[in-house]
């Protein structure tokens, strides 16, 4: 383990907020289970809460190393001792780890939910570029602590992502956890406004804030890139679309749930996720792409007369 999560732990222990215990490389399984399996799944950080049965187990991915070995001994504990519902399975992932093996475990994330592990993924330190990141998991604990490390920023993250913005019945919406459901929401949106059912839902909506994906150079409304369904039960047929926002869902909180809101969702995608917020006149070749965008798009978009807003992923995203 590298000296930044060994910081991150203290800093976790030390923020552990009212009510809840914080524990440091806590075993999943029995010293016995690990004997007969010959590996010890781990959680770099355990939150505990006092007075219920719900425990967070977060596991701190900084280096280039495939942090998906993590999700799969989580998965296989699983098989001989199975996580309560109240359990949930937080992977926090470094701009270190480049975008294939971290799109990787986002994937395998989804996995661990259709075994029926509450997990999640989200980004660690969103605005530290990769090589900052190396610098600081080889620097001292003593440089860390007197760095500006917001350590509660982490731990507030990591809360709001596993916990649901909306329960209504048997509904769940959460805010996306990570950059690519940010994305994958972005591509869903785009197929299905060009479906007739969903365009009839989706009219031709005002719209301010813009989610870019700098890969496909389209464009999507940033309220519905920022929030997900995520399966976290068995299901036996999962699709590629599994657990993301869907139009019909959309327009129908849109109208009836005030959790459902524009502002908290850009809150989100940049304090949360690291996403920066720019004008046409700070990006104009993004406003070029934005521009040839929107005119195939004239019977669904009206975009705002103060003109669109774009929220970029971080520049280490690519």
């Amino acid at each position: 383990m590298g000296l930044l999560a060994k910081y991150l732990q203290v800093a976790f222990a030390d923020l552990c907020p009212s009510g809840w215990d914080c524990r440091c490389e806590v075993p999943v399984l029995s010293k016995e289970l690990e004997n007969r399996l010959g590996y010890s799944p781990r959680a770099d950080v355990c939150l505990v809460h006092h007075e219920t049965s719900r425990r967070l187990w977060i596991e701190f991915e900084i280096s280039r190393a495939d942090p998906v070995a993590n999700h799969a001994k989580f998965a296989t504990a699983h098989l001989f001792k199975p996580f309560s519902p109240d359990d949930s399975f937080v992977s926090m992932v470094s701009s270190h780890v480049n975008r294939g093996r971290r799109n990787l475990a986002s994937n395998t994330v989804h996995l661990l939910r259709h075994i029926g592990i509450p997990a999640f993924q989200t980004v660690l330190l969103p605005t530290i570029e990769p090589e900052e990141i190396k610098r600081l998991n080889h620097a001292s604990l003593q440089m860390l602590q007197s760095s500006p490390l917001d350590a509660r920023l982490e731990m507030s993250r990591a809360f709001q992502i596993s916990e649901p913005v909306i329960a209504k019945d048997r509904l769940r919406i959460h805010f996306a956890s990570e950059l690519f459901d940010v994305i994958r929401n972005l591509y869903r949106w785009n197929a299905q406004v060009m479906e007739t059912d969903d365009a009839a839902l989706w009219k031709r909506r005002t719209v301010t804030y813009f989610v870019f994906d700098p890969i496909s150079q389209q464009f999507a409304p940033s309220k519905f890139c920022a929030y997900v369904i995520p399966i976290l039960v068995h299901a036996v047929h999962p699709t590629q679309d599994a657990g993301l926002m869907d139009m019909a869902t959309y327009c129908r909180l849109d109208e009836t749930e005030p959790k459902f809101d524009g502002y908290l969702a850009r809150n989100h995608l940049t304090q949360h996720l690291g996403m920066r917020l720019r004008s046409q006149e700070d990006e104009p070749a993004i406003a070029a792409a934005f521009t040839q965008w929107v005119e195939r798009r004239t019977d669904t978009i009206h975009v705002h007369p103060s003109g669109p807003k774009f929220l970029l992923p971080p520049d280490w995203y690519r």
